[in-house]
């Protein structure tokens, strides 16, 4: 089966609520299927006592991109419906690199990797090898999102490369090219020791 006709049988849509920079999606059909078989979303504890489902804006806009979530202006169904570019705009006030960031996460969702945020140290995502259990497993790499007229600090990078090196990671340098391509690169950490060897 091909992936076009996978999205055309996709799921029923579901309804959620935007909270600020998140959604939170309480219906326990979705929080199955999101969380438990799509590894999206994190768990909470609701107010009464629910589990509820609360969505980074990345993931919602990924759901939105596969028209799986319904969402509305003010959360009030009888006003418009939000698609991706109304929801990309919304969330943009709360980080002005989502764009970006988004190409990558939906880029890495794609290869199959399952793609967590969050981390701290200004890492912007965990990334687990393909088929891993996220809630038992740790995540193989780690993503620091560099983009285009952006300067970064070699302390920044050294800091970073510490965070990964002491955590067992892979740490990953992710950038987004003219073409709104995702470019990734490998950093190593080495010694003088090593330049020395020549």
């Amino acid at each position: 089966m091909s992936e076009n006709s996978e999205e055309k049988t996709e799921k029923t849509q579901i309804e959620g609520t935007i909270e600020k920079d998140k959604v939170i999606i309480r219906d326990v059909e979705a929080i199955t299927d999101f969380y438990k078989n799509s590894y999206i979303g994190t768990l909470e504890q609701a107010k009464d006592g629910m589990q509820a489902l609360v969505l980074e804006s990345m993931e919602v806009l990924l759901l939105c991109e596969r028209r799986r979530i319904l969402l509305w202006e003010n959360n009030d169904p009888s006003k418009r419906q939000h698609d991706f570019e109304s929801l990309l705009s919304y969330f943009t006030q709360f980080d002005e690199r989502l764009w970006y960031k988004y190409i990558i996460y939906s880029d890495l969702r794609k290869r199959g990797y399952i793609v967590r945020t969050g981390y701290g140290n200004g890492i912007d995502f965990m990334v687990y090898k393909r088929g891993a259990d996220f809630e038992n497993e740790s995540a193989k790499y780690l993503i620091y999102a560099v983009f285009e007229g952006t300067p970064i600090e070699l302390r920044d990078l050294d800091l970073i490369s510490k965070v990964a090196l002491s955590s067992r990671k892979d740490l990953i340098i992710a950038t987004v090219d003219q073409l709104s391509k995702p470019v990734y690169y490998t950093l190593r950490r080495f010694s003088r020791a090593e330049l020395n060897t020549s």
